[in-house]
């Protein structure tokens, strides 16, 4: 076979394997949570034709994120640490490679990273002051 054909047939099929795989993840991903909604349905309508106590929801079933719930600050801690780091990199790879008007547009991730780190720090102590409030037992009727 011409090495041409090669060349030319190399980036066909990786992106096709690429966009098969996420097509793949996300379609599992799917049926993974629709077979875990009707175990929990089933379970729940056993529950009520015995009429013992309906089990709890599970926590995570029917929210979108795959892990453990998070809060949202910690959420924006770790993209605002991903995105700055990226932003530097791509400052530094661009400014390096010889394009230095073309490495500011590696600021643009940075910025975004900062300011996603500016507002987990707000959020953070948001929710510390929601969680010391919470604690805090009410001392009104106290002398």
């Amino acid at each position: 076979m011409d090495p041409g054909v090669i060349g030319v047939f190399i980036p066909i099929v990786a992106i096709v394997m690429g966009i098969g795989i996420g097509m793949l993840a996300i379609w599992s991903e799917h049926k993974r949570k629709a077979q875990l909604l009707e175990q929990n349905h089933r379970e729940r309508m056993h529950a009520i034709e015995k009429g013992i106590e309906l089990p709890a929801l599970p926590p995570g079933l029917i929210t979108t994120s795959n892990g453990p719930a998070t809060s949202s600050a910690a959420k924006s801690l770790r993209s605002g640490i991903m995105l700055t780091l990226i932003g530097i990199l791509l400052f530094v790879a661009i400014g390096v490679a010889g394009g230095k008007e073309g490495a500011l547009f590696g600021l643009i991730p940075a910025a975004v990273g900062i300011a996603n780190l500016v507002y987990a720090a707000i959020q953070w102590k948001k929710e510390n002051e929601a969680a010391d409030k919470a604690d805090r037992p009410n001392r009104s009727g106290e002398i």
